[in-house]
Order: C-alpha cells, then sequence, then structure tokens
C-alpha cells in the first residue's frame, strides 16, 4: 500500500482515539480494524483537538468524509450526500468527454488535414502501377481439370 494512504490512515485512528465512543461505535469494528492494520506505526501525526487547526492529508479528510457519510450521519443526510457525490461524478465525468472531445474531434483532424494539403509539395512522385492478377473460381478450376482429362484421352 502507497506510504501516503498508510499516513492517513494513522491520521484517521488517531482521530478516531478522540472521538466520543458513543460515535466510535457506531463505526463497524471490521472498519477500525482495517484501519489499525493498514496505519503507519513509525509515522507520529501532530493531531490536538480542535481538528481545524491541524493540518491533515488530503487522504484523510476523504477517509474521514467517507467515514462520515457511511457510517455517523443521518439516513436522509446520508441520502443527500449520496446524491451530492453522483452529481459530481457526472459532472467531472461530463468534463473528462468534453475534453477528450476537443482532443480527439473528428472535424478538428481533418481541418488538420486539409491545411497541410494546401501546401505545395516538392518532393518528386513516383507513378506506381498495380497489377491486377484474377484468380479462378472454384468450378472453373474444376470444370478445367475435368475438360484436360478428357482431352487426353
Amino acid at each position: 500500500m502507497k506510504q501516503e494512504y498508510m499516513e492517513a490512515f494513522t491520521e484517521v485512528n488517531e482521530i478516531i482515539k478522540l472521538m466520543p465512543e458513543e460515535l466510535v461505535n457506531r463505526i463497524p469494528s471490521k472498519f477500525r480494524e482495517m484501519i489499525q492494520e493498514e496505519r503507519d506505526r513509525n509515522y507520529v501525526p501532530d493531531i490536538k483537538e480542535p481538528l481545524e487547526n491541524c493540518k491533515l492529508k488530503e487522504e484523510t479528510i476523504i477517509i474521514l468524509g467517507l467515514m462520515y457519510r457511511d457510517f455517523l450521519c443521518s439516513p436522509e443526510e446520508r441520502k443527500k450526500l449520496q446524491e451530492k457525490d453522483a452529481k459530481e461524478l457526472q459532472e467531472v465525468k461530463k468534463a473528462i468527454e468534453e475534453e477528450a472531445r476537443q482532443k480527439y474531434n473528428p472535424e478538428d483532424l481533418f481541418k488538420n488535414k486539409k491545411n497541410e494539403e494546401k501546401v505545395p509539395y516538392k518532393e518528386e512522385t513516383e507513378e506506381k502501377s498495380m497489377t491486377i492478377v484474377q484468380e479462378e473460381k472454384w468450378y472453373q478450376k474444376i470444370f478445367n481439370i475435368i475438360k484436360n482429362i478428357f482431352k487426353r484421352n
């Protein structure tokens, strides 16, 4: 696991220690165990109350937000937060699609091609001709074999 996430789990673990027992009990024990196991035991975060004054890692804030949404808030608030997350995800997807559309727009590709065609070429082009080879059809081959058999006799 990446070092940033291990340090974030360490910070989350320290924050859980500062939480009231009532809130800690809402967090599933498996989740707390996972945080305990995945944390960096050598990292010592400087976390004190109030948390607003602490400089937390971005990963820590994300984990805390997910913990709040999934375990600590009311069902109504959870629903609102999930809808907000879904809306933000759609906006991000739209932005990515728009960026890709602008980058790989077929009309722009053809415009660049047209601009290239306007530039006169100084290279001499060599004329090439193609020879067309017609293959016999399978039934024509069989007919020719039978015909050759009768010619020999």
